[in-house]
């Protein structure tokens, strides 16, 4: 059949469409998100058949751009087993013994936020700092008695702030890359915007803690976990051995697979060896995740975490964000709705409120930030020149925006991938991801005021 090009109201009913489906299924039935994405596929049959695609085609745009999620699943299924190997071999454990021994609730959020920026501006990646350091602190929280969201809140913050602002990020690389930016020009232009966020957040997070410290701060309960951990693990330096490999490991820029796998197998000899557990209960754990021998319930709730099949289910929602993110793409039913908004306004401010708003979109309705970044850095590239503003103009609005803003959206993978792993809904965590929001907010103020922008000399 003849193909036909979308106009600008049927994209945005098919777009109006998907949010609603999206945001009906999540807040009112609470269905999985990986469903609603596989179902909105059939939302966008209809007007797929109307332009002319018949369904095999759909099926080929989806599983085309379902293919992109090969690697990052391999990294996803890597730290499901990391993190359980981690808990067996003793690692989490002592770092829990060591976080109840010195932090105290009132510098507790505080010191969470500072540690997952250190650590994922070392390591690279927000989903490592939330496997290793970030599981800790999270553990340490509900042992002193902070409220989950908080702590998870401040823990995604932190390990984002590294995602966007570590050169060995592949969201720094990558948009420094696309929007052909110098990659220490990128990092110096997102630090006008991240810094700033990252002290107010600091702030709040120690005014938070000061206010809640000694409210729920239970110095028995927290004996008894102490006790328990080290009644089912030896807590000493060994079992650190693992997330310190993993560090060195990335440092020397050997990749994050090869990294993380490193630490596994470090920590599944510590496990057997050390720790007392045998070649068959790893085996299980690295699958199934890690479960511990005791009745005691907040050890339960701190410790059986991990494995590939606690991965699976984010998995399922790489393939039907994507699969979705390659039938509109391939269809154009965005094209109409990305020329209207760089048509709409012709003016720096303008452009850039658009390129803004239009990462936004991206985010909202492709569940891989990365498309967002070759859409919007595609299309808005050369009006910035034309402009006479600097490319780190742009790359700053994708990561403020696309790679920050990624991690509240909860049908977004990144968001899918914390709350998984740190137990916290993306809901419930987003309010207390300070520099999350915060980031984004402060970039359309300098948008909007001509704060802080780079202009092309004459």
């Amino acid at each position: 059949m003849e193909k036909k090009k979308a106009t600008l109201a049927l994209s945005s009913l098919a777009i109006i469409l998907i949010v609603a489906f999206i945001a009906v299924g999540i807040g009112v039935f609470n269905v999985n998100i990986a469903i609603l994405l596989f179902l909105c596929w059939m939302i966008m049959w209809p007007f797929a058949a109307h332009l002319g695609y018949s369904f095999s085609e759909i099926e080929g745009f989806a599983y085309e751009m379902a293919q992109k999620c090969i690697s990052p699943a391999a990294i996803i299924l890597a730290v499901g087993m990391m993190i359980a190997s981690f808990m067996a071999a003793g690692t989490v454990p002592t770092i829990l013994v060591a976080g109840l021994k010195l932090i105290t609730p009132k510098f507790f959020l505080a010191l969470t936020f500072i540690m997952c920026c250190i650590m994922s501006v070392v390591m690279g990646t927000s989903w490592g700092t939330l496997g290793t350091v970030g599981i800790a602190m999270m553990g340490v929280g509900a042992g002193l008695g902070v409220n989950l969201a908080i702590t998870a809140g401040a823990v995604v913050s932190g390990a984002w702030f590294g995602d966007k602002m570590s050169p060995m990020s592949d969201s720094t690389i990558m948009c420094s890359t696309i929007t052909e930016t110098y990659i220490m020009d990128h990092i110096k232009a997102m630090m006008q915007t991240t810094i700033p966020a990252a002290a107010i957040s600091l702030v709040i997070y120690l005014g938070i803690g000061i206010s809640i410290s000694g409210n729920s701060y239970d110095k028995s309960t927290v004996d008894g976990i102490m006790t328990g951990l080290k009644g089912m693990f030896h807590i000493n330096l060994i079992p650190v051995i693992p997330i310190i490999v993993v560090i060195v490991m990335i440092l020397m820029k050997k990749g994050t697979i090869v990294s993380m796998m490193s630490g596994t197998v470090i920590a599944i000899l510590i496990a057997v060896f050390y720790q007392g557990y045998s070649v068959a209960d790893m085996g299980t754990f690295l699958y199934s995740g890690f479960t511990c021998d005791t009745k005691n319930e907040i050890l339960v709730s701190l410790l059986n975490r991990g494995g590939m099949t606690s991965m699976l289910s984010l998995l399922a929602v790489f393939v039907g964000g994507l699969g979705l993110g390659g039938i509109l793409d391939k269809t154009g039913m965005l094209e109409p709705i990305f020329k209207y908004i760089t048509e709409k306004y012709k003016s720096p401010r303008g452009i850039m409120l658009m390129a803004w708003f239009a990462t936004l979109l991206c985010i909202l309705v492709i569940a891989d930030n990365n498309f967002a970044f070759v859409m919007v850095a595609t299309l808005f590239g050369s009006a910035f020149q034309k402009y006479n503003l600097k490319s780190q103009n742009l790359s700053r609005i994708l990561e403020d925006v696309g790679t920050l803003g990624s991690a509240l959206i909860p049908w977004n993978v990144g968001a899918q991938f914390a709350a998984s792993v740190l137990g916290v809904s993306t809901l419930a965590y987003t309010p207390y991801a300070f520099l999350n929001w915060m980031t984004p907010i402060l970039s359309l103020v300098f948008i909007l005021f001509q704060v802080k922008i780079k202009k092309i000399e004459e």
